[in-house]
């Protein structure tokens, strides 16, 4: 028991001196001033969530008039920066994101239409519809920060994305529906290549919100994120095929993955680091 006391004494003795330092000295380092003097003084650790709605595909049709579409999909990312902080208000960011972008088709059969007829009526949507790419991509960004109150600021940032897609050279989406004497109707869907043609491309995203300062000195972010990429990424076509009665539908399919989002991020600023060093050296001008 002795040895694990110590143990925690150790590892929590530098956050006990901060605390009880800032007390003793409230006339010397006061907290308000904490962003400006400390958390900007030198550069983060940025850890990013985010959570997203990916423009729904577009999609031309060539032929035929069978009725299909596409809907906006769901997005996750994640990623970790580094932020350089040129003062209390400017900075660049840089790190990695892993993003994986939804797309989506949509489309249904009525059992009745087959002959023989399907074994019921099948709807193409939701998970059923729905089809994932990841992307792997490196943000440098550019922001600008307003602080209006002790713990609290405004931030927006804005530049450009290097994205490479993991998705495959050629992809397909395969609709079979079953009748009603057990057999089986391949009914189209789609075939597209899902990574622009192995080539990285760039997108441009722009990003507003608000950040607070936390007790502990580190910083907790939420924001509106957006990313507008004019590169079809995914490429490619449909066809909705052997309806009796009904021509072959045919059309062109693509995504740019361009998306609107709302991310989470916590931010490592080490200032509890700056301000030992600060106590440490008005303990030595003493």
């Amino acid at each position: 028991m002795q040895r694990i006391t110590s143990i925690f004494s150790i590892l929590f003795a530098p956050v006990f001196f901060i605390y009880n330092s800032v007390l003793a000295q409230g006339n010397v380092i006061k907290r308000e001033n904490f962003l400006s003097d400390y958390v900007f003084k030198g550069n983060h650790i940025q850890f990013d969530v985010m959570a997203m709605s990916v423009f729904k595909a577009k999609m031309v049709n060539q032929s035929g008039s069978y009725p299909v579409s596409s809907k906006p999909a769901l997005g996750l990312s994640i990623g970790i920066k580094y932020k350089i902080n040129f003062s209390n208000t400017k900075s660049l960011i840089i790190g990695p994101d892993a993003t994986v972008l939804g797309r989506t088709f949509i489309t249904a059969f009525n059992k009745d239409d087959f002959s023989p007829s399907l074994i019921r009526n099948y709807k193409i949507k939701g998970i059923n519809s729905y089809a994932p790419v990841a992307v792997i991509s490196l943000p440098i960004l550019f922001e600008r920060r307003w602080l209006y109150a002790k713990t609290r600021y405004f931030f927006a940032n804005g530049g450009g994305r290097f994205c490479f897609g993991a998705g495959a050279d050629y992809e397909s989406m395969f609709i079979v529906v079953q009748d009603i004497n057990n057999g089986f109707v391949d009914v189209g869907g789609t075939n597209v290549y899902a990574n622009n043609d192995a080539k990285p491309w760039i997108s441009f995203p722009l990003n507003a919100g608000h950040s607070w300062l936390l007790k502990n000195n580190n910083l907790m972010q939420l924001s509106i994120c957006g990313d507008i990429s004019f590169t079809k990424y995914v490429n490619g076509t449909y066809t909705i095929k052997n309806i009796p009665n009904r021509d072959v539908t045919t059309g062109s399919y693509s995504s740019t993955g361009s998306y609107i989002g709302l991310s989470f991020n916590y931010v490592f600023t080490s200032a509890n680091y700056r301000i030992r060093k600060a106590f440490e050296k008005m303990k030595e001008n003493k």
